[in-house]
C-alpha cells in the first residue's frame, strides 16, 4: 500500500559501475533500486531467502549491514538475524554460509546500526569479505562468503558506558587506496583503536601513530585518493584525520567546531570531502581537510515520491550514512530518518538541496487500521501519524493529527453512533516537543481534520507538569455516544473516562485495586489492544486486565455498563497464557458480547484463539486456530449476515492469512506470506463495504492490502510488488 518511506534508512552501498544500489533499514529488511520498476523493492522476502528462514515473522527487524562487491554488482552480502547471507544474482536469492561461527551477535543498541561499514568487500577481489560484529570479533571470508573464520590477532571490542553489553559497537572495516599494487585493510576495533594489514587478508597490527591522541570510537570513515583517512566521532564531537602516520583531532585543533559528526564521504572524482552531523548539518573541505566551510541545506519531495515527505525540510534532518554516486559526478546520496535522498553538490556549491528518492520503500511501523462504512480507511503508525487512504495505490499527501516530527498514533477508535467520528491517543515519541507532546483527540470528519481533547487528566503517580503523563495506550468510544470515551494510557497508569468528549475526565477505579498504577498497558511500543466498546450496547466497554506487578489480583475480564463509572469482573484469571504484552480483544460488529481474544505471541505454550458469546463470562477455544497475531471483521459474504472474520495465524497447523465466511466454522487461506513478506503481522483491518478487502499492518514494512480479483495465480517471485494467490483450504 502506497504510504511511502517513513522509517530510518541506515546504510547504503553500490558497485563501482553503478549497476546495483542497495539500502538497509533499522526496522525491517533492505531494499534494491529496480530501474525497470522505477522504485525500491524489498530484498528480504520469502522467495529469496533460504527455506529455513521462510517461517512466520522470521526476518522481522533491521539489517546490520549490506554491501555490494565493488567489482561485481551481482554479488551482495547482508548481515541479518545473526548470520551473513550472500547473493550471486543481485539479491534474487540468498544463501547461508557453508561454515562459520554463526549465529553471532550484532549488538543490542539500535543506534549502532547507523555505524558503517560493518561489511566490506575488497575493491579488487570480490572473494575477500570482512564483517565486524559487536561481540564476536571480526570475521573474514576468502571465498565470497561461503566460509567464514574469525580474524586472529585482534583484541575484543571495548564497551561504552562502563562496558555494558548493550553499549558494545560493531567493528568497522575499510580498504585503503592501492599503493604499488597492494591495498591495505583497516579495521577499527571499537573502544580499542585502529588495526591495519598491509595486505587484503590477514596479519593485523596496530596502526602506526596509534597513541593516546587517536580515535577509539567512530561511526564512519573514508579515504581520499592520496591515502588520507577521515573518520567521524559523534561521541568525541569531532572528525579525525590520519596522514603521514599521525592522527589529528580537528575539533581539538580548532579546524572545526565541536559537533555530533555522524558520517563522512569523499568524492571518487575530485576528492571533495563532506561530513555531516546527525542533525544534517554539513561541512565541506576541498583541500584535504585543512579548512572547512558550512553548507546550507534544503529538502524537497522528488517527482513521483510521497508528497508528505515535505516534512523532512526542517532544521533537524536526521542523517545516517552518505555516499557519493560512483558514476554521476558530484551526486551525493544520504540515508535519513524518513527515507533516501540525493543531491548534486559540485565543489563550488553553497548549499545541499536534497531531493527524495524513496518510492517503493515502506518502512512505517504499523499500529492500527480502522474503517467506517462509506468512509476511507485510516492507518495509524509510529512516528508519522494517521493516513487517510481514499486511494490505496496513491502515496499519502499528508498525515494527522498534525504534521510534526515525530507523532505516533498508537490506536484509533470508531463508533457506530457517528461514522465520521474517530478518536485517537496520538502522542509524540521523540521527546522533542513538550508543547505538542500529546495530540490525542478526535476527528468529526472521518480523519480529514483533528482537534485535541479539551483537557488531559493526571493519572495517580504522575507529575502534573509532565506533558506525557497521559499518553499512548488504548482507547475506545461507546457504540451509542461519541462523547463517551475511555482511555487507558501506557506505563500501567490508571484509565479514565469522559462523557463530554474529553473536556473533563474521571478516574476509573477497579474493586480491590492497589493505587497508583492500576492500568494494564505497560510499554508504549506494545501492540496491545484489550479495551473495546460493545458494538451494540451504549456505555458498555470490556477491558482485559493482565494484572501488573502491583495488581495481580485484578487479572481477568472487566465490564462497565455505565460508560466507565463502575466495573465488574466477569472472568477471573488469564483468558490465555502470556497475555500481558501484545494481546488483542476484538468485538464482532453488530453483535453484542461476541468477543475474540488472542495472546498474540509465538511460542510453545497454549496460544489458541478464544471466543466468548456471552460478553466474556465464558470462553471457548476455536478448534485448530493457533498463534493468532490479530483478528478483524469485514463485509459479510453474499447471502450471509454474519461479518466475515479474518486472522493471521495457524489453522490446523498451516500458517497464513485466513478468512471465514461462516462464523468461524471453516477457514480459507488467502495467502501464506503476502507478497513474500517475512515481517511480523501486528494488526489487521477489513473494508466494511467491499467483501474480501483486507489490510495487513507489519511491524516494520507498512501495510499491504488484498481483495478478490480475476487474476492468474502463481508463486510470488523476487522483486514482485503484487501477488495473485489462489484461495484454498487447509
Amino acid at each position: 500500500m502506497a504510504i511511502g518511506a517513513g522509517g530510518f534508512m541506515v546504510g547504503l552501498s553500490s558497485d563501482r559501475a553503478g549497476s546495483t544500489f542497495v539500502a538497509r533499514t533499522d526496522v525491517h529488511g533492505a531494499y534494491i533500486w529496480r530501474p525497470e520498476l522505477d522504485q525500491w523493492v524489498q530484498l528480504v522476502t520469502e522467495p529469496a531467502m533460504p527455506p529455513a528462514y521462510r517461517t512466520p515473522a522470521s526476518m522481522f527487524g533491521g539489517v546490520a549491514g549490506i554491501v555490494v562487491a565493488p567489482s561485481d554488482g551481482q554479488r551482495l552480502h547482508m548481515a541479518v538475524k545473526g548470520t551473513v547471507f550472500r547473493s550471486e544474482d543481485q539479491g534474487k536469492s540468498w544463501q547461508v554460509p557453508d561454515t562459520g561461527p554463526f549465529p553471532v551477535r550484532f549488538g543490542a543498541k539500535k543506534k549502532f546500526l547507523r555505524s558503517d561499514p560493518v561489511l566490506a568487500v575488497s575493491p579488487d577481489n570480490p572473494d575477500i569479505v570482512y564483517f565486524g560484529t559487536a561481540h564476536d570479533g571480526v570475521l573474514q571470508s576468502t571465498d565470497g562468503g561461503r566460509n567464514w573464520a574469525k580474524v586472529d590477532g585482534l583484541p575484543a571490542t571495548g564497551g561504552m558506558g562502563g562496558g555494558a553489553d548493550a553499549d558494545v559497537r560493531p567493528a568497522l572495516i575499510w580498504f585503503a587506496p592501492a599503493e604499488g599494487g597492494t591495498r591495505a585493510t583497516w579495521i577499527l576495533v571499537q573502544g580499542v583503536g585502529m588495526f591495519v594489514s598491509e595486505q587484503e587478508a590477514g596479519g593485523f597490527t596496530p596502526l602506526r601513530g596509534q597513541g593516546a591522541a587517536a580515535p577509539r570510537m567512530l561511526s564512519s570513515g573514508a579515504f581520499t585518493s592520496d591515502g588520507r583517512f577521515f573518520g567521524t566521532d559523534p561521541d568525541g564531537k569531532t572528525i579525525w584525520r590520519y596522514q603521514q602516520g599521525e592522527w589529528t583531532n580537528l575539533a581539538a585543533d580548532g579546524v572545526i567546531d565541536d559537533g555530533s559528526y555522524q558520517t563522512v564521504a569523499v568524492s571518487p572524482h575530485n576528492d571533495q570531502l563532506l561530513a555531516f552531523e546527525h542533525n544534517g548539518s554539513a561541512l565541506r573541505s576541498i583541500d584535504g581537510g585543512a579548512s572547512w566551510s558550512t553548507l546550507r541545506k534544503t529538502v524537497q519531495v522528488g517527482e513521483k515520491d510521497p508528497p508528505w515527505l515535505r516534512i523532512a525540510d526542517q532544521n533537524f534532518f536526521a542523517t545516517s550514512q552518505v555516499m557519493f554516486d560512483p558514476i554521476v559526478r558530484d551526486r551525493l546520496w544520504v540515508t535519513a530518518g524518513v527515507g533516501l535522498f540525493r543531491a548534486d553538490v559540485p565543489p563550488d556549491a553553497r548549499s545541499i538541496d536534497w531531493v527524495s528518492r524513496s518510492r517503493g520503500i515502506e518502512e512505517l511501523v504499523a499500529n492500527d487500521v480502522v474503517q467506517s462504512p462509506g468512509r476511507a480507511p485510516l492507518f495509524a503508525a509510529w512516528d508519522f501519524g494517521i493516513h487517510v487512504k481514499a486511494d490505496l495505490d496513491v502515496f499519502s499527501s499528508g498525515f494527522g493529527p498534525k504534521e510534526q516530527m515525530i507523532i505516533a498514533a498508537q490506536q484509533l477508535a470508531l463508533t457506530p453512533a457517528d461514522p465520521n467520528f474517530v478518536a485517537t491517543n496520538a502522542s509524540d515519541t521523540s521527546g522533542c516537543c513538550p508543547k505538542a507532546a500529546v495530540l490525542a483527540g478526535y476527528s468529526e470528519d472521518a480523519g480529514r481534520t483533528w482537534q485535541r481533547f479539551g483537557s488531559l487528566p493526571h493519572p495517580p503517580g504522575t507529575k502534573k507538569d509532565d506533558p506525557w503523563r497521559m499518553a499512548w495506550g488504548m482507547i475506545a468510544v461507546s457504540s451509542g455516544n461519541s462523547d463517551n470515551i475511555i482511555w487507558a494510557p501506557s506505563l500501567n497508569r490508571a484509565p479514565f473516562y469522559t462523557r463530554d468528549r474529553g473536556r473533563n475526565w474521571t478516574l476509573i477505579h477497579f474493586p480491590g485495586e492497589k493505587p497508583p498504577f492500576t492500568g494494564s498497558h505497560v510499554k508504549k511500543h506494545l501492540q496491545r489492544k484489550v479495551l473495546v466498546a460493545d458494538p451494540v450496547k451504549d456505555g458498555t466497554f470490556y477491558l482485559v486486565h493482565s494484572g501488573n506487578p502491583d495488581n495481580r489480583q485484578l487479572m481477568g475480564l472487566w465490564r462497565t455498563q455505565d460508560g466507565g463509572s463502575s466495573w465488574a469482573r466477569l472472568f477471573q484469571g488469564e483468558i490465555a497464557p502470556k497475555s500481558e504484552n501484545a494481546a488483542k480483544l476484538r468485538a464482532m460488529p453488530g453483535r453484542s458480547g461476541d468477543l475474540f481474544f488472542t495472546s498474540a505471541v509465538e511460542g510453545t505454550h497454549d496460544s489458541r484463539l478464544r471466543r466468548s458469546t456471552d460478553g466474556g463470562v465464558t470462553w471457548q477455544i476455536i478448534p485448530g486456530v493457533d498463534q493468532v497475531s490479530d483478528i478483524t471483521f469485514g463485509k459479510a459474504a453474499s447471502g450471509n449476515t454474519v461479518p466475515t472474520i479474518y486472522l493471521a495465524g495457524f489453522v490446523h497447523g498451516k500458517y497464513g492469512i485466513w478468512r471465514s465466511v461462516d462464523n468461524a466454522q471453516s477457514w480459507s487461506r488467502l495467502a501464506v506470506f503476502p507478497i513474500g513478506r517475512l515481517d511480523r503481522v501486528v494488526v489487521l483491518g477489513a473494508d466494511p463495504d467491499i467483501f474480501g478487502r483486507l489490510y495487513i499492518g507489519w511491524q516494520g514494512s507498512g501495510w499491504t492490502y488484498g481483495a478478490p480479483a480475476a487474476c492468474q495465480a502463481r508463486p510470488v517471485r523476487p522483486f514482485d510488488i503484487a501477488q495473485c494467490y489462489k484461495v484454498d483450504r487447509p
